[in-house]
């Protein structure tokens, strides 16, 4: 094995402890607890802005219908004022039956739209209320992950200062494969040759070598895991 893939193994484990610790980080519980809280608290927001609309839209039909029922209201003073002889109240009470109808409808509107408000004032209220506790929650959660973060931050800096002064180190087309493999999510990307009864297989998934790779990794020191595309290796 050449000094360049040597030094992309000791690469490869500096990374390796790197994403340990910034899983660690993601899968703490004050990372869970953020991101809970996130949506929670984005769930609240989303019923606070869809309670103002609806409010908009109650108050805009409310601002429609008032015209109407003062409309009502006069014509019906009018009548009321007008009517002098019985030929007059009983000109008044065919119109009151015309408008009869109109009233009872507007005033079934208004009575809905009164229910409306006061059931957006209930969810907006609530929302706002939990709001305003995920919003203490999340803080508490970030200020515990933050410390976690703190924590390790020396460890996180000296790897990444490690891999940043190896990586010129490694020839181009190896630290391609790797980038490829790993963004896969692929960890380690390249495993040793495993020798079990005098066959060789693949260090991550098991997969027992062909006749070919075997013959390319026995030539080259490398071949690619026909199964998980992993880079074998042997020493």
């Amino acid at each position: 094995m050449n000094k360049n893939f040597e030094t992309m193994l000791k690469y490869q484990e500096y990374d390796i402890k790197l994403k340990r610790i910034l899983d660690s980080l993601e899968k703490s519980d004050a990372n869970k607890r953020m991101e809970q809280v996130r949506v929670e608290f984005n769930n609240a927001k989303k019923t606070v802005q869809d309670s103002e609309k609806e409010a908009e839209s109650v108050v805009s039909y409310y601002e429609q219908t008032a015209p109407q029922l003062k409309e009502i209201e006069s014509k019906l003073n009018e009548l009321i004022n007008n009517a002098e002889s019985v030929e007059d109240i009983a000109a008044f009470i065919a119109q009151l039956e015309s408008l009869r109808s109109k009233l009872t409808a507007l005033e079934k509107k208004v009575a809905e739209c009164r229910l409306a408000s006061e059931r957006i004032v209930r969810s907006y209220q609530e929302a706002n209320a939990i709001g305003h506790k995920m919003l203490g929650y999340f803080n508490t959660a970030k200020a515990s992950y933050s410390e976690l973060v703190k924590a390790s931050e020396p460890d996180i800096a000296m790897l990444k200062k490690q891999l940043k002064a190896l990586e010129p180190q490694i020839d181009e087309e190896t630290m391609k494969k790797y980038k490829s493999i790993v963004k896969e999510n692929k960890y380690p990307a390249f495993v040793e040759v495993r020798l079990s009864d005098g066959t060789y297989s693949c260090g991550a998934c098991g997969l027992q070598l062909s006749q070919k790779n075997t013959s390319t990794l026995n030539e080259n020191g490398v071949c690619t895991c026909e199964t998980c595309r992993r880079i074998i290796y042997k020493r």
